[in-house]
């Protein structure tokens, strides 16, 4: 067989070649009755202005009705753990067939960026993950969130241990490299919040098996005990979603969970993973 008909027997990818794809986490951030009503970024992503010169494709869930049924009419995802339950769903559903380029956004995207699209559409190509985010967290304690009465710490600490492990990490040295005592008191510095570009390149890094375990854990009632269960839709923190908004950046990033604060001409400053001449470029 040659090189010529053994590409030929490839499945041609769903994806618009070079092109972003852009997975927003909506909920009840738009009127589904009235997709005229929707932000116009979203509406040229969905190609409903008919414009094909758009440098991006949205790929959009929704998390209200299991059946798909008009006007949900688009594909379903579980309302579970914030954004982070949509960007587990879409890594599960595409996995082995992602595009190259990818931007996970909150339903609200501008409450964390002027342009989020446009930031991520500049981008350096050899870069596999930037947070499009401006906001930086630094030395932010586990602690921060509320003590659990019948544990020796938070509820947030375990939770994000047990997420890294399901990824074969040890978390303890992951997350408490200092071993401070209390553990709670090891710091989490990065850019907040989860909204990021990655490439596919960069999921791959882990396998399918271990996505699917963090996929199915992201739909077990609770992520290490009865009291952090959350109530989907409902005020209150959400543990296992708010233990991967602090994770990201060690998950795709490959950074430690305690970043280094940038500092402007080190390559701790993330002006390098954008082009310059980009007319969005944060830098």
């Amino acid at each position: 067989m040659t090189t010529k008909q053994k590409a030929n027997n490839v499945p041609r990818s769903i994806w618009p070649i070079n092109k972003l794809v852009v997975v927003p986490a909506m909920w009840k951030e738009i009127n589904w009755t009235n997709p005229l009503s929707w932000p116009l970024w979203l509406r040229t992503g969905l190609n409903m202005t008919k414009n094909n010169s758009v440098p991006y494709h949205v790929h959009l869930y929704q998390r209200m009705d299991p059946q798909s049924r008009p006007p949900y009419n688009w594909p379903y995802c579980r309302n579970v753990h914030e954004e982070a339950g949509v960007y587990l769903q879409f890594i599960y559903d595409y996995y082995y067939d992602l595009p190259e380029k990818i931007l996970f956004l909150h339903g609200n995207p501008f409450a964390h960026s002027t342009h989020p699209i446009e930031t991520a559409l500049c981008v350096r190509d050899d870069v596999h993950y930037v947070n499009i985010n401006s906001y930086w967290i630094q030395n932010r304690p586990w602690s921060i969130w509320s003590q659990d009465a019948n544990e020796n710490g938070t509820l947030m600490y375990p939770c994000a241990s047990r997420i890294l492990k399901l990824l074969g990490y040890n978390p303890e040295l992951q997350l408490n490299p200092y071993r401070i005592n209390p553990k709670d008191n090891s710091f989490i510095s990065t850019y907040c919040c989860a909204q990021f570009y990655v490439t596919k390149q960069r999921i791959h890094h882990y396998t399918y098996e271990q996505w699917l375990k963090l996929y199915n854990a992201s739909h077990e009632p609770y992520c290490t005990t009865e009291r952090d269960r959350e109530k989907p839709g409902e005020p209150g923190l959400k543990w296992f979603g708010g233990s991967f908004e602090h994770l990201w950046h060690v998950i795709l990033g490959l950074y430690s969970t305690n970043m280094q604060v940038p500092i402007s001409g080190t390559n701790t400053d993330r002006c390098h993973l954008f082009r310059s001449s980009c007319l969005e470029s944060p830098c």
